[in-house]
């Protein structure tokens, strides 16, 4: 009631008191009755909102025993944790908590330890790690990761739930490797959650965080726990889970690694898995146009992918125009409508898509627009993450296209072999040894 009245002297109205939560009627009740309130900050300490966890909370069983019917029962067992209502202000899935207490720590040591809740939070503050933040919810936000990636490079994810069968935080993590952020995953073993770990044994936990595995050591490693990977369908199983998860590593080097690593598991020819990677890559960028039936689904190349991605940013990316050329793209049409962008920019001196675009002919108008339909992560709205992506889709492009220029001068090479001309024998291993050079420096 102070609070209110206090509001009021200060000028706010009701439809301002309702933003924040309170009921716009004349009679009002405290939204957090009975609850432990926790102030949820931005990054420099500013409250922005509340969280409210619930004090012994009447449990079904106790509601059904006072008399009540199934369906009253279910109503009376309040939700264990509420927050503020969504305002302009207040938007629960652009924050950390405990950000503003960690930021030093996590800078310092260039990780994040990941939680999910307050307690957690708490509870590893409490054996003396100060570089942890929790997402309030498992499920990492677009708005976090930026967050995340700005203050360091590596994230130790410690949740109990099952990240590998958890498609929201698999999305999640997803967006943290785009970022150019390392993910590691802390094994709980026997405990339920951080704060159950610490609370029991602060010295195993301690250990846990040095044990710690990389995030796809940890997609492979829970397959092959959860499958039996001596069978035929075993191995479907891990394959269907954690191929596509290999396939959206961006790193050419890194993914290999993993590549072999799976063969192992699997029992099965590297060849073999890095193919069926490689099918998982070209059907990750999938997209349905508008006018499409789900039945009639596009399947998006990565050099597709790439523009639809270019195009995203407001103003082309000057590095990357030079950097590929329409001898790279494998597909006519692309080929042609990144000749006529390069060559756009450079006559006219023009970066701005809006005005660029003005220009475009009618001959591209539809492939440009089917473009604009490619549902591109809302994340690369942030143009340092936009650009990043771009550099790593351009590098795995210009490495394409060159591994196909080595397999041309290869069928030459023989061809000419065949006919023993040792002139050009000697003229097309030169050109093969250089652009073998190339390909091991390719670097945006």
């Amino acid at each position: 009631a102070g609070l209110i009245i206090a509001r009021l002297r200060q000028g706010y109205g009701g439809q301002a008191r309702q933003q924040k939560g309170d009921k716009p009627e004349t009679q009002y009740y405290d939204r957090f009755r009975n609850r432990l309130m926790f102030p949820l900050k931005d990054g420099r300490g500013t409250v922005l909102g509340f969280s409210a966890r619930v004090i012994d909370p009447p449990s079904r069983k106790a509601a059904l025993s006072a008399g009540a019917s199934k369906a009253e029962s279910e109503g009376k067992v309040e939700a264990k944790y509420i927050n503020s209502p969504q305002t302009p202000v207040f938007n629960k899935g652009s924050l950390l908590f405990g950000l503003d207490l960690a930021r030093a720590a996590i800078r310092d040591k260039n990780e994040a330890i990941l939680v999910e809740g307050e307690f957690d939070v708490m509870s590893v503050h409490g054996v003396g790690v100060t570089n942890v933040v929790a997402s309030k919810g498992t499920a990492l936000t677009e708005k976090q990761v930026v967050t995340l990636s700005r203050i360091c490079e590596n994230v130790a994810l410690c949740f109990d739930t099952d990240l590998a069968g958890d498609a929201a935080q698999r999305r999640g993590i997803e967006l943290l490797e785009i970022a150019g952020v390392g993910v590691k995953v802390i094994n709980l073993g026997k405990y339920k959650d951080p704060d159950e770990f610490c609370r029991k044994d602060a010295g195993g936990f301690k250990g846990a965080l040095e044990q710690a595995v990389n995030i796809y050591d940890y997609f492979i490693e829970s397959a092959a726990s959860r499958f039996d990977a001596t069978s035929a369908d075993g191995k479907k199983r891990i394959g269907r889970e954690v191929l596509p998860v290999l396939a959206k590593i961006s790193d050419d080097l890194v993914r290999a690694h993993y590549i072999d690593r799976l063969s192992k598991v699997l029992d099965i020819d590297v060849s073999l898995v890095a193919a069926a990677v490689d099918k998982k890559v070209a059907s990750v960028y999938a997209f349905e146009p508008q006018e499409e039936l789900a039945s009639n689904k596009r399947v998006l190349g990565l050099e597709e992918y790439f523009l639809a991605l270019f195009l995203f940013g407001e103003e082309a990316e000057g590095r990357t125009i030079k950097f590929l050329k329409p001898s790279d793209f494998s597909n006519n049409q692309l080929a042609n409508f990144w000749k006529w962008l390069r060559d756009i920019i450079k006559a006219s001196g023009a970066t701005s898509f809006s005005k660029i675009l003005k220009k475009l002919p009618k001959n591209f108008t539809k492939f440009v627009n089917d473009l604009y339909l490619v549902n591109i992560s809302p994340a690369f709205g942030e143009r340092q993450l936009w650009a990043a992506e771009v550099a790593k889709v351009a590098v795995r492009l210009k490495q394409a296209s060159l591994k196909r220029q080595l397999q041309q001068i290869s069928k030459s090479i023989k061809i000419a072999e065949s006919k023993k001309n040792t002139k050009q024998v000697d003229a097309l291993t030169k050109r093969f040894n250089d652009l073998v050079k190339q390909q091991k420096e390719v670097i945006l």
